[in-house]
């Protein structure tokens, strides 16, 4: 029986196609278990192509971290916070030494209030102890309000400050009355009195209200004088508090008009 004469083509067209086909079938073929599904290599980052390398062979990209050795963790931990430091006016130092012209100008202003006391006794004829135990007096009796205008300020900011300065008006306010009260109630009470009482009172008052002022003032300046914040504070207080009561006393005497007759 004779082929027809298309039938060698066909063959030939066959053979063809499976060749075709038989590489793609091959590429067809699973992916071995190292290799990584292209989806999930690319939720992870890593593009598709290198999805299809070995496994053991792609080193993923990974982000540096620097760990702090543990003798400096430890040591960071022991080391104390840092002290804090003492605030002060930039020319005012905490250990500058007293030179002597400042002990010459601390001696100097000490002889006002003294001076205060000798002028009172001559303003209305009172003896000089009597007018230095009314000076005395006005500057104890003063003193406990008075403490309140030398705060120093408590090296914080914030309601500290407030603080302060609402103690600085409040002993501004009480200093003077008190130690109106002070010299006026022991030359009343203790000694002749004075020719009019409510006069000398007001006078009293008057004079301390301005000793209080300058011994403000004059507290002020004296710390600018030595330079130190923390040395001869006792003696610049005493100084103030001497303003006060000096100027109590010759308020009380000059307002008064002097003492009444003593009996013989």
């Amino acid at each position: 029986m004779r082929l027809p004469a298309s039938l060698p083509s066909c063959l030939a067209s066959l053979s063809l196609l499976g060749a075709v086909l038989a590489p793609s079938a091959a590429s067809a073929r699973p992916l071995p278990s190292g290799h990584e599904p292209p989806l999930s290599a690319r939720a992870r980052g890593i593009p598709a192509a290198l999805s299809l390398l070995p496994v053991q062979n792609v080193e993923c990209p990974a982000t540096p971290v620097q760990l702090e050795p543990r003798e400096a963790a430890r040591d960071a931990e022991q080391t104390p916070p840092p002290e804090k430091t003492e605030r002060t006016s930039p020319h005012l130092t905490a250990d500058t030494p007293v030179k002597p012209g400042a002990w010459v100008t601390y001696g100097a202003v000490s002889l006002v209030p003294l001076g205060g006391v000798y002028g009172a006794s001559r303003l209305g004829g009172e003896r000089l102890w009597v007018t230095a135990a009314e000076m005395a007096a006005g500057t104890l009796v003063g003193s406990v309000p008075g403490g309140l205008l030398f705060l120093q300020s408590a090296e914080a900011g914030g309601r500290w400050a407030e603080l302060d300065v609402a103690a600085f008006g409040a002993g501004l306010v009480l200093t003077p009355p008190l130690a109106a009260l002070g010299t006026w109630g022991l030359g009343e009470l203790a000694f002749d009195g004075s020719q009019n009482r409510g006069h000398a009172f007001l006078g009293a008052l008057g004079g301390a209200a301005a000793g209080t002022l300058l011994g403000v003032v004059v507290h002020g300046l004296l710390e600018e004088v030595v330079g130190n914040r923390g040395a001869l504070g006792w003696f610049r207080k005493s100084i103030a508090l001497g303003f006060i009561g000096s100027g109590a006393t010759v308020g009380y005497q000059w307002a008064g008009g002097g003492p009444r007759a003593r009996p013989r």
